[in-house]
């Protein structure tokens, strides 16, 4: 009768060092999959963003919805709403979860969507991970400003160029070139929410005024007037470095011309 033998220290060391070898190998591949996985989910939320833009300004004569998030000036609906409680008021403090989701609910494209979820991209961890409680965001997704569809002098640097701004969505030419949703990191510790919508003011100099979001491995993704979603890898270094903060958001990039990040956007911007 044979004798059962155990493992040797050697081999069990072998089988360690193999499975950990396997390990590395696999972990890149699991980590792209996860990553591919979370950009075509946001992609399909912001499709289902821009269909609502869309169906909204459908019913009302063409007139797109007001983009700039605020609780002054309410002289349009919103297509979202800051945080709030049961009876609508704004809340000031540390909003709960619910609050903004409620605040999403409130505004003028839900009824278009019915799913608060597509309003958050799955590799925006902000909610759980925010450095100020009240700076824990849910909503991942603004309108540039210039869809604000305010009124006129909304924002002083904007005055001269209002008549160029779209007020209704036949104004958006080409529309499968010019982006209407983007991706928000916002970090105003003044706001506990996604205040205004995203700043870009190419026409003044080539510098960012607002950091777009850092969701998806150097890339971000953009919904466009045609109701297609793109995902957008950032050539320069320096722009994501920007975008995470670890360069001035004012700091000057180089001329239009040979900023590939900057011209892109520019090139795809909502502006008439």
């Amino acid at each position: 009768m044979f004798k059962k033998q155990a493992f040797t220290l050697i081999e069990l060391l072998v089988v360690i060092a193999v499975i950990a070898v396997l390990m590395a190998i696999l972990m890149p591949a699991l980590r792209a999959a996860k990553e591919l996985a979370r950009g075509s989910n946001c992609m399909a939320n912001q499709r289902s963003l821009v269909l609502a833009y869309t169906m909204y300004a459908d019913d009302n004569d063409s007139r797109i919805v007001r983009g700039h998030v605020d609780m002054s000036n309410l002289d349009r609906p919103m297509w979202v709403l800051p945080p709030i409680d049961q009876s609508g008021a704004y809340i000031s403090g540390i909003p709960l979860l619910e609050d903004r989701v409620r605040g999403i609910k409130r505004g003028a494209l839900y009824s278009y969507i019915n799913d608060h979820e597509m309003y958050h991209c799955p590799g925006d961890n902000r909610y759980q991970t925010g450095a100020e409680e009240h700076q824990r965001m849910y909503r991942s997704y603004v309108i540039p400003d210039v869809l604000s569809a305010a009124r006129k002098g909304f924002h002083p640097w904007t005055e001269a160029r209002y008549k160029h701004f779209p007020k209704r969505l036949e104004e958006i030419t080409h529309a499968s070139l010019k982006y209407v949703f983007v991706e928000s990191e916002f970090q105003n510790l003044n706001f506990n929410y996604d205040h205004g919508g995203w700043s870009f003011a190419p026409w003044i100099d080539n510098r960012w005024i607002d950091e777009l979001a850092t969701f998806h491995s150097k890339s971000a993704t953009f919904g466009f007037a045609d109701g297609h979603a793109e995902k957008h890898k950032w050539v320069h270094t320096e722009t994501w470095k920007i975008f995470n903060e670890d360069l001035p958001i004012d700091t000057l990039q180089p001329a239009a011309g040979i900023n590939e990040d900057w011209r892109w956007c520019w090139e795809h911007f909502p502006y008439l």
